[in-house]
């Protein structure tokens, strides 16, 4: 089926896909928050997600929306469990919130607060803006390590000329890198490049056990290969994160639809990965973080799980929930359920976690999520093994995923990342 093209149909997943966060939101609003009504509503938007994939496969097959759009919607099945069910969101709890932060003589940063006798539709409007605020900004139910704004002063909050000004600056400067280091498939040495892309999972994790690509400077040729493409791909998926992230906060907070205190950045810096954990928890974006980790706790309460294993098994299942939503993802770049290495890239991040969990226990220094300041702290040198430890971990597990992504990006002539780095192509 054509891409370039709606199919008929195509707005009834969709409008389905809605209804999941109406249903969610609707029940937070005007249901208490102990009401047995919401674990009814939690299975409606289970049922609801399910019609989602059905339609889907029927309206969308072929297409590269289909896969996604089903892939958020399990996404948001997990988000209203955990409102609905578990951190048992409310206004009440909200409007709470919001008097503690003032009364304790704190900077008014939260959304506009409520009038004292709130009217339906501000309650509805707040309730479904609940469901889309993925990370509990301004929420009892924030999640911890939020990126501030400045991490010298994580309190303050720029104001709105200077919001929009920077924003808009970090905007063009995103779309300049996505412009610089993606190319288009006509470029010849792009083409060179692009054959030497192995696929498959095994030859990718362990060349040197397929002999056929060991032969003469393929492994400096492999090295180089993998180093660029890993590198381009991080940087143009950064890039177009943050990209899309600033251009919805300048249009919330340019219209004064929301505050600026609702928009933090997407992610943290690059100085704070220097651990695989870390790397996961700070630097790249937490937009999943909260859904994934309540529902996961939650599992390990259903099945036992003994309290020493909590953490690993928070780990596998975060990374494995995240692994089938990018698997699904990748559908939108053409590639298939079978020929994705989403899952397999996910799940790798596990075994980097736990090695460093075994690693810290055994030299006896943290190499989790600790602020690395101080006594104790891992220290600029340990800083910098961990830098070189985390770049070579993904070196070895991000070609897994990227590159049935670049050869599919390739085979359909669509503007690609660029292993030349924004250079002239040579050829690799």
């Amino acid at each position: 089926m054509s891409t370039t093209s709606l199919p008929e149909g195509w707005h009834i997943p969709i409008t389905q896909w809605l209804a999941v966060q109406f249903i969610t939101g609707t029940t937070i609003a005007f249901t208490a928050a102990t009401s047995p009504l919401r674990n009814a509503a939690a299975i409606l938007a289970f049922a609801t997600a399910y019609s989602v994939q059905l339609s889907a496969a029927t309206y969308l097959p072929g297409t590269r929306f289909g896969a996604p759009i089903v892939a958020m919607c399990w996404v948001n099945v997990l988000n209203a469990i955990d409102l609905l069910v578990l951190s048992r969101a409310s206004y009440e709890a909200q409007r709470e919130y919001d008097s503690a932060k003032t009364s304790n003589g704190k900077p008014k940063s939260a959304p506009p607060q409520p009038p004292r006798n709130p009217g339906l539709i501000q309650r509805y409007i707040w309730s479904l803006s609940l469901t889309f605020n993925y990370r509990r900004i301004n929420t009892p139910w924030q999640i911890p390590a939020l990126t501030p704004f400045h991490s010298h002063s994580p309190a303050r909050i720029p104001s709105r000329t200077h919001f929009l000004a920077t924003s808009c600056i970090k905007l063009l400067f995103s779309i300049a890198i996505i412009h610089l280091f993606t190319i288009e498939t006509e470029d010849l040495y792009l083409a060179h490049a692009i054959s030497h892309l192995p696929t498959h999972p095994g030859e990718i994790l362990f060349p040197f056990l397929y002999p056929h690509r060991t032969g003469t400077g393929s492994w400096e040729r492999d090295l180089v290969l993998r180093a660029l493409f890993t590198l381009s791909f991080g940087i143009v998926a950064r890039a177009t994160i943050v990209a899309g992230y600033t251009l919805a906060s300048m249009v919330f907070v340019g219209t004064g639809l929301q505050e600026v205190s609702m928009w933090p950045p997407v992610a943290g810096g690059i100085k704070e990965g220097w651990s695989v954990r870390r790397f996961w928890g700070k630097t790249w974006h937490q937009t999943l973080r909260a859904l994934l980790v309540s529902n996961a706790d939650f599992l390990s309460a259903i099945l036992h799980i003994p309290v020493s294993l909590h953490l690993p098994f928070r780990f596998l299942f975060c990374f494995t929930v995240s692994g089938v939503v990018h698997l699904l993802m990748d559908v939108g770049f053409g590639v298939s359920i079978r020929e994705s290495g989403a899952l397999w890239f996910f799940v790798l991040q596990v075994g980097g976690i736990f090695a460093e969990l075994l690693v810290g226990r055994v030299v006896g220094v943290d190499l989790g999520l600790g602020n690395g300041n101080g006594k104790g702290g891992m220290g600029w040198v340990r800083k910098g093994v961990g830098f070189v430890w985390v770049g070579g971990f993904m070196l070895w597990t991000v070609p897994v995923w990227v590159n049935p992504i670049l050869v599919r990006l390739f085979k359909d002539g669509v503007r690609m990342m660029s292993p030349f780095l924004g250079f002239k192509g040579w050829e690799l």
